[in-house]
């Protein structure tokens, strides 16, 4: 790994789980066993550094959305379950300073990358739900809107990561996102996609 790389790499894991405003230079060049010359040297501004820290997380959480879509999966919404626990998880794991500072950043559009990312994903698997395949009906009620629907569920994933009535020290999360999802699905679902949840629920218990 090149020295620029290694920079983003270590610069981008310290801002995910620090925040932005907590890790000065002096932490990243500490953090890399180099002097905070060189990493001028190899970065012109802290600026630029975010900015490009900004685009790797961006990249990375496409590369794993992308995997999800081309994965083999039994039906849409087992494939919707993976990639509403993979958002999940990217946000849980990232500090809520670093969103916050992403948020009001003019350094970078992860925000703005973020939500149409997450939004391009959802659609186009709502879409495919919506479609009669292999003989059975939808398992998407067609006459719902992919595009309100893509962002009820973000909204709803947003507000179970970050909002304080989420208590997981005295709840699951595990349980919360379960029922979560449980509900929203279902009341998009046909007949048939309800079968399909079902089946997916008691997969996930063996």
């Amino acid at each position: 790994m090149s020295l620029i790389d290694s920079i983003i790499d270590t610069s981008t894991k310290l801002f995910e789980s620090q925040g932005i405003k907590d890790v000065k230079m002096d932490d990243i060049s500490s953090a890399l066993g180099i002097s905070k010359r060189t990493l001028y040297e190899t970065i012109q501004s802290r600026d630029e550094l975010i900015q490009l820290c900004c685009q790797k997380s961006v990249k990375e959480l496409r590369s794993k959305f992308e995997s999800i879509l081309n994965k083999d999966y039994s039906s849409t919404f087992e494939r919707i379950l993976s990639l509403n626990e993979l958002f999940i998880r990217h946000v849980r794991n990232t500090h809520k300073s670093f969103l916050d500072e992403i948020k009001k950043s003019a350094h970078c559009e992860k925000k703005k990358e973020d939500k149409d990312l997450q939004f391009e994903y959802l659609e186009r698997l709502l879409r495919e739900g919506q479609k009669a395949k292999d003989g059975h009906e939808p398992e998407i009620d067609p006459s719902l809107n992919p595009e309100i629907m893509s962002r009820l569920l973000v909204s709803q994933l947003k507000a179970m990561a970050q909002d304080p009535m989420f208590d997981y020290s005295k709840m699951s999360y595990f349980d919360t996102f379960s029922t979560s999802w449980k509900i929203f699905m279902r009341g998009i679902a046909t007949d048939y996609g309800r079968k399909v949840i079902d089946a997916c629920i008691a997969d996930k218990r063996q």
